[in-house]
């Protein structure tokens, strides 16, 4: 707009004509009482007159050199303090300003003259317009009249007029952006001369001069950066004199905003990214020291000083700034983000404030989604020899952190909070069976554990990063924490570092069809035209891609599975539990196609357990257990998994109630009585259906125990073989069966068939050597099955 003003002769005849009669109307107004504005209004009239008889094709030209003098007579009715030469004054000003029709040292005079006004405490609100205009429209305002219109809006950020200092903060944030906006602007202009060695010495006592290295925009920049750190310190600033005062939360708001929108200046300038590391990292670091000092619940230490308490407003500033520093500043400040990244983990211990857990997860969160972040955490620290496991403790501390929300102390559930949870925690809705009582009501996603109950906060879609807290920007106290807020924002990072390490592994290739259920086998990795572009991928892949995708998984798989296994055992939701299931045949899936066989059998037999009744004990399974020296899940009394299986049945609906299968694998005597399945059961089944049909491939000696599993489940749901080749219920074809299923299960069971029907009839994709171990399994059982038969004649033959 400045420059279309520029180039019309029209809008300077405009500019010239509205002058004029501002100055007559400053002549008549001042004649009686300041004669001396009066006389400066005519000789400027004069002036003007000059000006558009010389420059008649270009008449801001003429102006531009003249502004100075042009300027005077509304400065001088300024001084006077009269309320109506001031609207007069500052709306020329204005108008000047906005045709770019100023010097620099005009616009030092209006600076002054600004200044002089905001002491009086006059036209506060035209003063920050006036301002805005100046600092925006062109660069002429640089260095220290640059400072000086900085200092003059801080100063009305703190009068007592709410208006003005809401107005001032906006007006702060939009000068600071178009001072970092000339920067990235005098970027683009190529320059040849030598730049300046860097001295850090230097930089680091802190000058109210800039580098010589840096150009002058840049330079402005720098020191104003400089001066926002020491200002957030406490300390006195170099650049901005003048400053009185100072909120720590609006300097963070300002730090953070520069480090958000311009990453490019700090990249390019060593300048900007010393002060990253030596102003910006040990200032976060210094502030965060409350937070880790601070212990709820448990007495002060003996100390003279007592411990500080976090405070909502800062914890939450610094914590967006961390996320911030991670995400745009990684490369520049690897040493600096481990720190940040061990006090996030820091962070979710139980006994730091509710409110303060739930900051931190939702920082993870942001992260999670982010997988070439956690490669470069996995690259820089897990496989490292001396270095923090940092992607193996945010696994673990999100596993430890939803098992710390189900601890109870008799019964009654643990408050880790900043505030007083609902009275409602731990008390689920009345279930029968599942199902919650009354006509027409739906029960609640939650996750049920130990007798906790904890809701799931179903307004946090999976995939959202979107944070809650992290945006309170106007709370200063620390809010109450929705019931479940935590453990959903957890369990969304398990999911989202689940699905990152699958893009890190295997690239982009998840193929969903409708339904967002994975493919047949042919489709991905099964099929034999595909095994030659593998075989090409490994060969392309260097030998440290090999080693940083098997650190990934052996870095999380333990933390992971313990997680998994225990929301899976606690989830009362389909939605929650079916994309449980994907994140651990994803895992089962990526162990074995990097060839780590403990863990992928680890992934399996939880899926296994997880689709067989309540403590339905396969020797086979417990086998695999106990090969698995770190333990991958979370012990069980027996008391405790009676109550497992009892909550089995309020958490999900008993669909089938059949007889154990009596077989090498199961032991003698162990199951006298009827066994059940719940609906949960038969998703678990669908899901190992899942995983064996579509990535047979890898699943190596593994398919013994998922055949064992799924030759189990077909007793107990009563299925036999038909004359076609597929299997049936058993009921329907003999009144004689002791299985009784359920209507609410009776459509799964054809499809069901179905899937195990193609499981084998996919073999024929499958690569030879995992054909060998399919085949082999199925002997094995096939052995097992006659050897039990020819010991106890009265047992009935196996079911495939």
């Amino acid at each position: 707009m400045a420059a279309g003003i520029k180039a019309s002769p029209e809008a300077a005849k405009k500019l010239l004509d509205s002058l004029q009669n501002d100055l007559r109307l400053l002549s008549t107004e001042s004649k009686r009482k300041h004669p001396e504005v009066k006389e400066s209004a005519e000789m400027i009239q004069l002036k003007l007159r000059t000006i558009s008889a010389k420059h008649e094709g270009n008449v801001i030209a003429g102006l531009v050199p003249a502004s100075s003098e042009i300027v005077q007579p509304f400065v001088l009715g300024c001084e006077t303090k009269n309320p109506k030469l001031l609207q007069v004054c500052l709306t020329c000003v204005q108008r000047l300003v906005s045709y770019e029709a100023i010097s620099t040292s005009a616009a030092e005079r209006i600076i002054n003259m600004l200044w002089s006004l905001m002491e009086s405490g006059l036209e506060e609100l035209k003063l920050l317009q006036t301002a805005i205009l100046l600092l925006t429209t062109n660069s002429v305002v640089q260095h220290d009249a640059l400072a000086k219109a900085l200092v003059l809006c801080f100063r009305l950020h703190f009068t007592k007029d709410s208006t003005t200092i809401n107005t001032a903060a906006a007006t702060i944030k939009q000068l600071v952006s178009a001072i970092l906006d000339r920067v990235v602007a005098e970027d683009k202009i190529p320059t040849t001369e030598p730049s300046e060695p860097l001295n850090f010495e230097e930089l680091k006592a802190g000058s109210k001069s800039p580098p010589k290295s840096l150009r002058p925009c840049a330079g402005d920049a720098y020191l104003l950066f400089q001066d926002l750190c020491q200002l957030v310190n406490a300390d006195q600033p170099f650049w901005l004199t003048g400053m009185t005062e100072m909120t720590r939360t609006f300097g963070l708001e300002l730090l953070e905003s520069v480090l958000t929108s311009y990453p490019v200046i700090f990249s390019l300038h060593p300048e900007f990214s010393f002060l990253l590391k030596e102003k910006v990292c040990p200032l976060v670091i210094k502030l965060f020291s409350p937070s880790l000092k601070y212990r709820q619940g448990l007495p002060p230490p003996p100390s003279p000083a007592p411990v500080e308490k976090p405070f909502f407003p800062i914890v939450m500033r610094l914590l967006r700034i961390v996320g911030i520093l991670i995400k745009n500043f990684y490369s520049l400040l690897i040493t600096e983000c481990e720190i940040f990244l061990s006090l996030l983990v820091k962070f979710l211990e139980p006994e730091k404030p509710t409110w303060q857990r739930c900051l931190a997860l939702e920082v993870l969160h942001k992260l999670s989604v982010q997988p070439e972040l956690l490669k470069c955490f996995c690259q820089c620290y897990d496989m490292k020899q001396h270095s923090t496991k940092i992607f193996r403790d945010i696994v673990n501390a999100l596993g430890a952190f939803i098992q710390s929300q189900f601890m109870t102390i008799s019964g009654v559930p643990t408050v880790q909070s900043g505030s007083k949870m609902p009275d409602t925690q731990g008390t689920p809705p009345a279930l029968v069976a599942g199902m919650p009582v009354g006509g027409g009501v739906s029960p609640q996603p939650a996750f049920m554990y130990r007798g906790v109950w904890i809701p799931l906060v179903t307004t946090i879609p999976q995939g959202q990063t979107r944070a809650v807290f992290l945006e309170m920007l106007d709370k200063i106290d620390a809010p109450t924490i929705p019931e479940g807020y935590g453990v959903t924002i957890a369990f969304h990072c398990l999911l989202e570092l689940v699905s990152s390490v699958r893009i890190l592994v295997l690239g982009e290739i998840e193929d969903k069809s409708a339904g967002g259920q994975y493919k047949p086998a042919a489709k991905i990795l099964l099929a034999k035209t595909a095994t030659a572009d593998k075989e090409e991928d490994k060969s392309v892949a260097s030998t440290g891609e090999k080693e940083l995708q098997e650190e990934l998984i052996n870095s999380s798989w333990c933390g992971m599975l313990a997680a998994l296994s225990l929301l899976l055992d606690a989830s009362t939701d389909e939605s929650a539990t079916e994309a449980i299931l994907k994140s651990q045949e994803s895992y089962a899936m990526l162990c074995g196609h990097l060839g780590l066989k403990m863990p992928r059998d680890a992934f399996i037999t939880a899926l296994c357990k997880a689709s067989l009744p309540p403590h339905y004990t396969l020797t086979i399974l417990n086998v695999q257990n106990n090969q698995n020296p770190k333990g991958v899940a979370f012990n069980r009394t027996p008391s405790q998994d009676l109550q497992a299986a009892t909550e089995s049945v309020e958490r999900s609906q008993v669909v089938a109630v059949g007889t154990a299968l009596p077989t090498a694998s199961l032991p003698a005597g162990a199951y006298q009585g009827p066994v059940m399945l719940t609906a949960k059961n038969i998703q678990c089944m669908r899901a190992l259906l899942s995983l064996a049909h579509c990535h047979g491939d890898i699943l190596d000696t593994a398919w013994h125990l998922v055949l064992t599993t799924l030759q189990h489940l077909v007793w107990i749901l009563g299925l036999k073989p038909s004359s076609g080749g597929s299997l049936k219920a058993g009921q329907q074809i003999s009144d004689t069966s002791n299985t009784v299923i359920t209507t609410a299960v009776m459509a799964d069971l054809p499809v069901l068939s179905a899937m195990l029907s193609r499981l084998f009839e996919s073999s024929q994709y499958i690569e030879d050597v995992a054909l060998h171990h399919l085949t082999d399994a199925l002997c094995k059982l096939s052995t097992e099955s006659m050897e039990l038969a020819y010991t106890n004649r009265d047992s009935t033959n196996e079911n495939f």
